[in-house]
């Protein structure tokens, strides 16, 4: 049986909460990932997780009231603590995948921050599972 650090992401990319929305999106593109823990600039904790989802539902938010051509300026004016999701799916790293697996359906998440002692180690987004399942046939 798996481990939950032998499916992670270890080491995640993370933002604090005062980057801009417009920084989130392009680490987003670059980097071909669909979630970026958040974490308080000054103790280092998680404190939320920005998704894909909710960069795009503000991009579409801003293009309709706004225009397309202002989108990266308002994108650059807002903090990404405006749109993330501020009760962000833990896990502890010493807890069974079984656990991530039904916080990832409990909660409808995308994503589960893993954590070792209340520190982000890792994610595990669905698309984990999915190569966890992959690879036992």
């Amino acid at each position: 049986m798996s481990k939950i650090s032998d499916i992670m992401t270890q080491n995640p990319l993370f933002l604090s909460q005062h980057a801009n929305i417009h920084k989130a999106r392009m680490l987003m593109a670059e980097s071909s990932i669909r979630h970026i823990p958040i974490k308080d600039i000054e103790s280092q904790q998680l404190i939320g997780m920005l998704d894909q989802k909710a960069v795009l539902s503000n991009a579409i938010k801003v293009i309709n009231t706004r225009g397309l051509d202002n989108l990266e300026h308002e994108e650059r004016a807002m903090p990404v603590s405006n749109i993330m999701n501020e009760s962000p799916v833990t896990v502890e790293v010493s807890s069974e995948i079984i656990d991530v697996a039904n916080s990832l359906l409990e909660k409808k998440a995308g994503c589960v921050a893993i954590t070792d002692n209340g520190e982000l180690v890792g994610i595990i987004t669905s698309s984990d599972f999915v190569k966890l399942f992959a690879s036992s046939y």
